[in-house]
């Protein structure tokens, strides 16, 4: 599998979004128009320089997760801080129309900001974040008259395969964990065999999947969490 930057604790980028999501909402409830180019620079060093220059990750890293548990699961850097740029764009264009004399516009694009950074901070899923995985995608994708259709395990033999993506920060745990369980694990990467991923019906990573001896799906489990309780029960 591909080299990744080193994962990093979903909760930070969260409560970024949270904050982001919240200071937005109250300065389009009193016209604080101020407000969206300063968040356009809060998540412009986040995204351009990383969590240490990020005023809201900064906080999260010195004072808010020091005092909590190791997270469940780890995060990669990048799609997060796509999101971010993205977000930084958008924001950018609003305080472009509140300059023009369009605070509508303006107000319209900031509300479009709060309203997907709170839907990632309260349910995890981060449109901006999705984007990125479907563009890494399309930018991987082989030519699909190379592949051959078949798992890389002997034939009439049972298998244990994961699903990985080079930018899967919890592909690497999820492989360990399911080993540590005793079972020897054939890792497909999605990004190199989408025509397997498409025939099993991966749609995310790690995916996990135990194959009978005709390459019948007996067992799928879904996510590192998932994986972690499905071995414990199993040991």
């Amino acid at each position: 599998m591909a080299s990744a930057p080193a994962p990093i604790d979903p909760r930070g980028p969260r409560l970024n979004q949270a904050v982001l999501a919240v200071s937005l909402a109250v300065a389009l409830a009193v016209d604080a128009r101020w407000v969206v180019p300063l968040f356009a620079v809060v998540l412009f060093l986040g995204a351009a320089f990383g969590p240490r220059y990020g005023p809201v990750l900064r906080f999260y890293a010195t004072v808010v997760r020091p005092r909590l548990g190791p997270p469940e699961e780890w995060e990669d850097p990048r799609p997060p801080r796509f999101s971010a740029a993205v977000g930084v764009v958008v924001l950018v264009a609003a305080s472009g129309a509140f300059a023009a004399g369009a605070p509508v516009v303006g107000w319209i694009l900031a509300a479009i900001v709060a309203t997907l950074a709170g839907l990632a901070a309260a349910s995890g899923l981060c449109v901006g974040c999705e984007i990125w995985v479907l563009l890494a995608r399309w930018r991987s994708r082989p030519d699909a008259a190379a592949l051959d259709g078949r798992l890389p395990v002997e034939p009439g033999t049972a298998a244990d395969v994961v699903f990985t993506t080079p930018w899967c920060a919890n592909c690497g745990p999820a492989v360990s964990a399911i080993e540590r369980d005793g079972s020897v694990v054939v890792v497909v990467d999605a990004t190199e065999r989408p025509d397997l991923a498409e025939r099993y019906e991966v749609r995310s990573a790690p995916t996990w999947l135990r194959l009978d001896a005709g390459g019948g799906v007996v067992a799928r489990t879904v996510g590192l969490r998932a994986i972690r309780e499905r071995t414990r029960t199993t040991v």
